[in-house]
């Protein structure tokens, strides 16, 4: 080595400048359930098909449940493939994981991580994973999950197959009192801190939703996609035998049966909150989702249960059931749009989100099945403005409604003695409706402002303010 090899070494390292080695090249899952394992390295996986049928690089995981920030009882867990390192690059680009779902029954009654990263500060790229099958697991599972904090995942593709009951949306029921057994099938959850999601696909045909967090801080998701898939209630009502056959064609929904004319989302929502992650003992905080399409999922942006505030931006939803976008107070949602096809544009959970700032673009679309609400709107101080997109007005008029909500409705159905109150209601709400649908005032809403250029079908309420504009 010569004296200005040796300088400029010295100079880069003086400089705190680190430079990585070329990554491994690996040709097999054994490989890369090794370095999954390890801390600090970078590897590629060769292009190509894998085929993961067999349970020999799975672990089983003793994981417990957490109440508050206290470990409180035995969680019994699986995972497949489990990334439990450190500051690592994985490179999974043009390399396809095939994932036989007789490995969903491998590891009995615990619950199934197909792909667990329990490690920080990792990036993973160009993941795909596919089920192969429709078994359903032994108890639920999850394609990918992520628990660790400051790891990205980018450019990953989930393609979910396998779950029960599946060809019926919720209508059988979707946690406890469910009228048949739930054997649920997800598709992305995030429970760490500072996750990034970055031009991820998901494409799901189990029971089960999109992308979910529980717990998670500070998530980003970005130029993402989320589809599910529609099946109609003439289709389920013409079965012959079958899980809803089975129990007369109940329904854990209003209005207890399965009706037909109707259409329903076989998976759950597209991207979703709860409000607390019990495997890692803390709330979920703020969200910020940019740049995405959900189409066909019960669901499109389904926020709000998480601490806030968390924001929507330059996303589409497509074709989703029970509703396009909710958030939670002082949320935001702006430069978004939605076909409201099969449910209402826009909602909110219950009537005590306050503070939001909402901009939509309302597209033209409509179809056969009828929706009753293009617009809940429900809370106190929000500013909602919705907009033809395009300019382009919606063939049929469905109406924007204060203080009602689908939400509201089934809680009745399931307590009709309840205070309506409790789940619906709008207050101080100001919308600006540029679309020409007409205005519902419920008797729930009180002190609305409402600039509007259609008609007011109904004016119910206490003190509310109405601005017609051409």
């Amino acid at each position: 080595m010569n004296v200005r090899t040796i300088l400029v070494a010295a100079g880069l390292l003086l400089a705190g400048v680190c430079v990585q080695a070329a990554p491994v090249e690996i040709d097999s899952l054994e490989e890369l359930a090794d370095y999954a394992r390890r801390d600090n390295v970078s590897v590629r996986l060769k292009p190509g098909v894998y085929e993961l049928n067999d349970a020999s690089l799975g672990r089983e995981l003793d994981l417990k449940l957490y109440k508050g920030d206290t470990p409180t009882r035995d969680y019994p867990a699986a995972a497949l493939l489990l990334f439990s390192g450190n500051h690592s690059t994985y490179d999974l680009s043009g390399a396809e994981i095939r994932l036989d779902t007789k490995l969903h029954q491998a590891f009995w009654k615990r619950k199934l991580f197909e792909v667990f990263v329990t490690g920080n500060r990792n990036t993973i790229e160009g993941l795909t994973v596919r089920d192969v099958g429709e078994e359903v697991p032994s108890d639920s599972a999850i394609m990918l999950t992520v628990m660790g904090d400051d790891n990205t995942i980018s450019k990953a593709d989930l393609f979910i197959h396998g779950s029960s009951p599946y060809g019926y949306g919720h209508l059988l029921g979707k946690g406890g009192g469910a009228l048949v057994p739930l054997h649920k099938h997800s598709s992305f959850l995030i429970a760490g801190k500072n996750t990034k999601v970055l031009g991820c696909k998901v494409v799901t045909h189990g029971f089960g939703h999109g992308i979910v967090m529980q717990g998670a801080v500070d998530t980003l998701i970005k130029d993402c996609y989320v589809e599910g898939e529609m099946r109609t209630t003439d289709e389920m009502l013409a079965e012959t035998s079958g899980l809803a056959f089975d129990v007369g064609f109940k329904s854990d929904y209003p209005p207890g049966t399965i009706v037909p004319g109707q259409i329903k989302c076989l998976a759950e929502d597209g991207i979703r909150t709860y409000a607390y992650g019990s495997l890692v003992g803390r709330s979920t905080e703020r969200v910020i989702v940019e740049n995405c399409v959900i189409k066909h999922m019960r669901s499109g942006v389904a926020l709000g249960a998480e601490r806030g505030p968390s924001t929507v931006t330059g996303t589409t939803v497509i074709g989703c059931q029970e509703r396009g976008y909710s958030i939670g107070s002082n949320g935001v949602i702006e430069h978004c749009k939605g076909d409201a096809m099969y449910g209402p544009l826009l909602t909110f959970l219950g009537a005590r989100t306050k503070n939001c700032t909402i901009d939509l673009e309302l597209m033209p679309e409509t179809n056969a099945f009828p929706v009753t609400r293009l617009l809940e709107v429900n809370g106190t101080g929000h500013t909602i403005t919705v907009r033809n997109h395009e300019g382009k007005r919606r063939r049929k008029e469905t109406p924007f409604v204060f203080g009602e909500s689908d939400w509201g409705d089934i809680h009745l159905f399931r307590a009709p003695d309840s205070d309506p109150s409790n789940y619906s209601g709008a207050y101080s709400c100001t919308l600006t409706n540029q679309t020409g649908m007409p205005i519902v005032f419920s008797e729930l809403s009180e002190n609305c402002t409402v600039v509007t250029d259609g008609r007011i079908q109904k004016k119910g309420g206490k003190n509310n303010k109405v601005v017609k504009v051409r």
